[in-house]
This record gives structure tokens, sequence and C-alpha cells, in this order.
């Protein structure tokens, strides 16, 4: 293997892999906080995603800029969503009842979403071109886009390990996830919490879709694949720890560049699913999970 293809591999494993992380970051968070399994997660990506690709090609807005217009979107969206849809169904504080009704609740939403957004924007695959000039650095190529989302991602995860780890809100995020008998009794106010919760959530989810969506082609559907990819990092790296979900992430990412540069893509979701089933034998709370 020549250097340059190493480093590339190298490069393209940590793009994936930062984006990979935030995936699993707001579906970890938004489950170990309220226990809701948001089978729509996915779609929220897809609006990020759509939402770039519809500020690019209309207006000229880079992509770095439609974060923004992706985040206000997101927190309009999912207030409501929250106050309509979940904030009776937490109220019932049974996780039996939250996680089955979640299921229910989240796959119809799914369903009305991507039936919107193939309305709107057509059931065919999307892209756009934005930064894909090759910069030379060291003697190695890359595409500015796929620097530019490194460095995007890595701010955020940055900034989202600060907010939960050094913030009064982050603490008490992570008091919820970590005993939420406790939480409650010491008078965290739950609701406000869980709202947070959600709402934090789909931004992160529509952030990742904007980020994507700069290398990626997009479509109403895609979602399928990233809740699925969010499932499968969450579950290796542990429910209820972003760290873990940061380093399943950077795995995952690594795996399926490898996986794609010496086999092919064919077998990428076999090999993933047989890691995931490894994992969970030996350590069946993941990576980085809590003991009960």
């Amino acid at each position: 293997m020549e250097i340059s293809t190493f480093f590339y591999i190298i490069f393209s494993s940590i793009q994936i892999g930062l984006i990979y992380a935030l995936i699993s970051i707001g579906f970890n968070l938004l489950y170990s906080s309220t226990k809701i399994i948001n089978v729509a997660y996915g779609d929220f990506i897809t609006i990020g995603a759509f939402v770039a690709y519809w500020l690019f090609v209309l207006y000229d807005v880079p992509p770095p800029l439609s974060i923004f217009v992706a985040i206000v979107i997101l927190a309009f969206v999912s207030v409501p969503l929250y106050q309509i849809l979940f904030k009776r169904l937490l109220a019932s504080k049974s996780i039996e009842y939250i996680e089955v009704w979640g299921v229910i609740i989240t796959f119809g939403l799914s369903i009305l979403l991507q039936g919107i957004m193939a309305l709107i924007w057509s059931a065919q695959a999307k892209g756009y071109s934005y930064l894909d000039d090759v910069v030379e650095i060291f003697s190695l190529t890359f595409t500015m886009n796929k620097i530019v989302t490194v460095l995007i991602s890595a701010t955020l995860v940055s900034v989202l390990y600060y907010m939960l780890f050094k913030t009064d809100t982050g603490i008490s995020m992570r008091s919820v996830i970590q005993d939420p008998n406790l939480a409650e009794t010491i008078g965290l106010e739950m609701n406000r919490i869980f709202l947070l919760a959600f709402v934090l959530s789909s931004i992160i989810a529509g952030i990742a879709g904007v980020l994507l969506s700069m290398s990626f082609e997009i479509n109403p559907f895609m979602g399928t694949t990233y809740i699925i990819l969010a499932f499968v990092v969450t579950a290796i790296g542990g429910v209820g720890n972003p760290i873990g979900s940061f380093i399943g992430g950077l795995l995952l990412g690594a795996l399926s560049v490898l996986i794609g540069y010496t086999i092919g893509p064919g077998l990428n979701l076999f090999i993933i699913y047989t890691l995931l089933v490894a994992v969970l034998i030996i350590r069946p709370k993941g990576l980085m999970g809590r003991s009960a």
C-alpha cells in the first residue's frame, strides 16, 4: 500500500467516523435520557441534508452556513412534535410503555416525514458540488469539502463534550441518564430536560445531515440507513455514554472505509452487523456501557 493511500484511508476514516459519532451522540442522548427509540431520527438527518441542498442550489448559500438554518428549522419542528407526541407519553414514567409506544409513534412519524420530503423534493437522489477542488498537503491530495467536514465535525463534537460535561445543563442531562429517579428526587425539572434532549438530538441529526450532503448524494429515504447506523454505533459504544458514541463512531467509520477499499461496499452492512454481534457477545453493554 502506498503511503498516500494509507493517509487517505486514515483521513476518510476520521471524516466518516466523526459524522457517525455525531449521529450516535444525538440518538444516544435522546434514548438514554427519555427511553424513546426515535425511529424517525434518520429523517431529521435527511431534513438537514435537504436544507443544505436547497439553500445551496437555489440561493448559493454555503453548506456550513446552512447549519445555522438547519438548527432553527429542526428546533422549530422538534418543539411542537415533543409537546404533541411525547410529553404525555413520558409522563407515564413506564419504561416499557415509553419504549413500545415511542417506536410506534416515531415509526409513523418517519413514514409521514419521508412522504412529505418525497413530495417536496421527489424520490430521486440529488447532490451538489461544493469545494470539490483538490488541495495538496505534504504531497497528499484531499478535497476541500472533506477537510471542511472534518473541521466542523471535530468542532461540534468538542462543543457537545463541553456542554455535556462542563455545563450545569449538561450535568443535569447526564444526571437524568445515570439515575432518573434520583434526578427527580433532587428537584430537576424532568420535562424541561426531556424537551431539551429531544430538541438537541434533532438539531444534532440535522447538522449531521448537512455534513453528509457535502460529500454524498441524498434522497428522502436515506434516513433509514442512518437510523440503522445510529443503532449500531450506539450499541457498540454503549448506551448512555457520549464518549462511547464517539469511539464507536470512529471505529465504525474506519471499518466502513477499510471495507470499501479492500472488499467493496457490497459486504459493508454484513461485516458491520457481524462486528455488532461480536461486541455484544463479549461486552453486552457495549465497549463503554454503564454497569447496572
